[in-house]
């Protein structure tokens, strides 16, 4: 079945007609229609990751809705990551205070509890995104918008991000077929050699989100055409 999503096209500003040359006929769907229907597709990340995908010419003019819909879901995810290693350290630290006092040789169970708080720190910090993830993220949203809009789908969930109810492993559930990383480097303007460890994460996170959102919007959208009773359906927390 064709996406139906393709017919938002039809809002760019156009050379052709669509209304003509159907043997006389008036199209099914009209261009008043599928706006109205887009008018239905509930505001927020969704809508607007479908628009940039699918009706680019359109979504230029209200860039920073979609650039402020990234920002709340970025902003606590980022804050919860730093939170995370900041609380890790601060544990580490608290556990190497009671050592010191001790003023003896450390115990087993000292030891073991240093140990598994140096494990914690690592994860977090290797969970924690960049610093400056804030100044890359104009550069990332393009190119995950880009990516997504490619069509290239990931072949085992079809483009799903969800193989029998848990997250496809083959694409980290977001949906497509991965990139090299040096394109994906490239295309959000980072060095490539910094790209696996230091912005792969973020990136894989953040197309997931944007497709997840997107996919949701997608279905409001098929309904709103087929259905004047819809009722929108809201993305799963």
């Amino acid at each position: 079945m064709a996406d139906r999503r393709e017919m938002l096209a039809r809002l760019n500003p156009q050379t052709v007609r669509f209304d003509v040359g159907q043997g006389g006929g008036a199209p099914s769907l009209t261009t008043s229609d599928i706006a109205a229907a887009l008018g239905m597709v509930p505001a927020g990340l969704g809508r607007e990751v479908m628009e940039a995908v699918y009706l680019p010419d359109g979504a230029l003019r209200h860039r920073p809705k979609l650039t402020e819909a990234v920002l709340a879901i970025v902003r606590p995810e980022f804050t919860r990551r730093a939170r995370a290693l900041a609380d890790a350290e601060a544990d580490l630290e608290f556990v190497q205070a009671i050592v010191l006092l001790g003023r003896r040789g450390m115990s087993d169970a000292q030891r073991r509890a240093l140990q598994q708080r140096k494990v914690a720190v690592d994860q977090a910090r290797a969970a924690a995104w960049p610093r400056n993830t804030y100044q890359h993220l104009s550069r990332m949203v393009d190119a995950v918008v880009q990516e997504l809009a490619s069509g290239n789908r990931c072949e085992a969930c079809r483009g799903a991000g969800i193989v029998e109810d848990k997250g496809c492993a083959a694409c980290k559930c977001t949906g497509m077929e991965p990139l090299p990383d040096r394109r994906r480097a490239l295309a959000m303007g980072c060095d490539p050699s910094a790209y696996p460890k230091r912005w792969r994460p973020v990136f894989e996170w953040l197309l997931s989100e944007l497709h997840q959102a997107g996919e949701v919007a997608a279905r409001n959208f098929s309904r709103a055409l087929s259905n004047s009773d819809y009722v929108p359906e809201a993305r799963a927390a």
